[in-house]
């Protein structure tokens, strides 16, 4: 092809770049339209792990609390050694602020990220974050957060299945049943199929439906009950004595009225319960001094302890106890001798004789007594008397 000697003209470049920035600000306002693309807004980068990706792509939505807010921006596989058994990561772009207000007031540490149809029939996903508390602090970029997974329509089909596989297994046993039951075979066959048994349940039920027709015609001693007036009144007089009663009872009348409204009777009872304890606790330490001293005397510990545990002290004082017995015996002896008058115990005891020299001692020592007495006497009166001295010479 020749070429061409024509020269571009300033007018035509001029228009060129006019349609060139035409066409780039007709396709911006086209994509900026549907709210996907916008260079100017600043965005976010969240991340989230989940076990399975099931059906989450990039580019798929990203709502907080069903509202959208951004993208999905990749979806990756973490290592085989990932905790919790997290086996997929999803990184996704979110907007800065919503509502004018920083999006990081909404979505917290304590936020969940969890895997939502976008509808019920398609496997596809979306991220929906729930919103966090005030317990929570503010994200920030490129933070993890937790992850739950929603019941997937895969999930809730192979659930109906295993449901369907065990009503099956069960219905296999239940077929028997009736089959069996049909056939007038066990307890439930016979139940079902047995006239007898339903001869017996129809006259129960017969005499059941006349017993109530007696009782509601008044016959028995039910039908009475349930019919006579006069119960009913009596009845009804018992219960206003006893609403009586318990009105005398509430103002403080008779007996039981003042037994449960006077204060001083509680006090009384108050303080003979107090002294029952304390004379229960006295009780308790003396079982407890008595408990102390059987222990002793069990483990043979002073007097007592020793006279019942120590063989010894038995031996010793079933020696002297015999000493005694012997002892006592050769008295018996010794007093029947003296009884007899054998012996010189016994010839004193016996002897009138010696009886009479001893009364006739006593009888002189008495006046010979008398005697002193007066001679004392007569010394202390005339006492020159007795002290006159003779003197002779030779």
């Amino acid at each position: 092809m020749p070429r061409s000697n024509q020269k571009l003209t300033f007018s035509e470049l001029r228009v060129g770049i006019f349609m060139f920035a035409a066409l780039v600000v007709t396709g911006f306002l086209i994509l900026n339209s549907s709210g996907d693309f916008n260079p100017f807004e600043k965005r976010m980068r969240l991340k989230a792990r989940f076990v399975s990706a099931d059906g989450l792509r990039a580019g798929g939505d990203v709502q907080l609390a069903g509202v959208k807010i951004g993208k999905v921006e990749e979806v990756v596989f973490l290592p085989p050694d990932a905790p919790n058994g997290e086996r997929v990561e999803a990184t996704f772009l979110v907007v800065q602020q919503l509502d004018k207000k920083p999006i990081t007031e909404l979505i917290r540490t304590d936020s969940t990220a969890q895997l939502v149809a976008t509808s019920i029939l398609a496997n596809d996903k979306m991220i929906n974050i729930v919103p966090g508390t005030t317990k929570g602090q503010p994200v920030g970029d490129n933070a993890v957060l937790s992850s739950t997974a929603s019941a997937s329509l895969n999930q809730l089909t192979s659930t109906g299945n295993d449901l369907l596989a065990q009503i099956n297994k069960l219905a296999i046993p239940a077929n028997e049943i009736l089959q069996k039951a049909n056939n007038g075979d066990g307890t439930l066959g016979r139940i079902v199929n047995d006239e007898a048994l339903y001869e017996s349940l129809n006259a129960t039920i017969n005499e059941a439906k006349s017993t109530i027709e007696k009782i509601n015609s008044g016959k028995g001693t039910a039908g009475k009950l349930v019919n006579d007036p006069a119960l009913y009144d009596s009845l009804n007089k018992t219960v206003a004595n006893l609403e009586s009663i318990a009105a005398d009872v509430k103002n403080g009348r008779g007996t039981a009225g003042k037994f449960v409204n006077d204060d001083a009777l509680y006090n009384d009872a108050r303080d003979a319960i107090a002294d029952l304890r304390k004379s229960a606790a006295k009780i308790n330490e003396i079982a407890e001094d008595v408990k102390s001293i059987t222990v002793d005397l069990k483990d043979g510990k002073g007097s007592a302890g020793k006279l019942l545990k120590d063989e010894k002290l038995y031996e010793d004082a079933r020696t002297a106890i015999e000493k005694f017995n012997s002892m006592s015996t050769r008295l018996d002896a010794i007093l029947a001798d003296a009884q007899a008058g054998k012996g010189t115990l016994g010839k004193f005891v016996t002897d009138e004789t010696l009886y009479n020299s001893i009364n006739q001692t006593a009888s002189n020592v008495n006046q010979f007594t008398s005697e002193g007495t007066k001679l004392l006497y007569d010394f202390r009166q005339n006492p020159k008397k007795f002290l006159r001295i003779k003197l002779a010479l030779f």
